[in-house]
């Protein structure tokens, strides 16, 4: 009999001899990670922590709505399955749509700061460090 929780695991018959039983499959462990080019002569690292830097790419207040309609919607389930399910898909596609906006924003943010800043190499190198912070916090949604 498996232990509760475990319903992935392995079905054993009880009557199997030990010897006859498949051996487990090895898990293998986490490729490592590969160090990014360095940069300006340093190594790279993402700048901030990472649940932080997703949250600041929503404006607040959409979040905290979608957050809360959601929270309606769970409530609901049990109720009306069919009814909360579509809203479910349109809270969704609003999510994406305010995601996308915001990301959109910031785009335009960074590109009038580099042209703000100027030409001369260290303002280059401020705007590409921006530019790095914001591509990481895309790539970790």
């Amino acid at each position: 009999m498996q232990p509760e929780g475990d319903e992935l695991a392995p079905q054993v018959e009880e009557d199997e001899p030990a010897a006859e039983r498949p051996a487990p499959t090895p898990v293998s462990p986490p490729a490592p990670a590969v160090s990014p080019a360095p940069v300006n002569g340093s190594a790279y690292r993402p700048v901030g922590n990472a649940a932080g830097s997703l949250a600041a790419l929503w404006n607040d207040g959409d979040r905290q709505r979608i957050k809360a309609r959601w929270q309606e919607l769970q409530l609901r389930f049990i109720d009306d399955p069919h009814l909360v399910a579509g809203e479910a898909e349109r809270l969704v596609q609003d999510a994406v749509t305010s995601l996308a906006a915001s990301l959109d924003a910031r785009r335009g943010q960074l590109h009038q700061q580099r042209a703000a800043r100027g030409l001369d190499t260290e303002n280059l190198r401020a705007s590409l460090r921006d530019y790095r912070e914001f591509l990481d916090r895309i790539l970790a949604l």
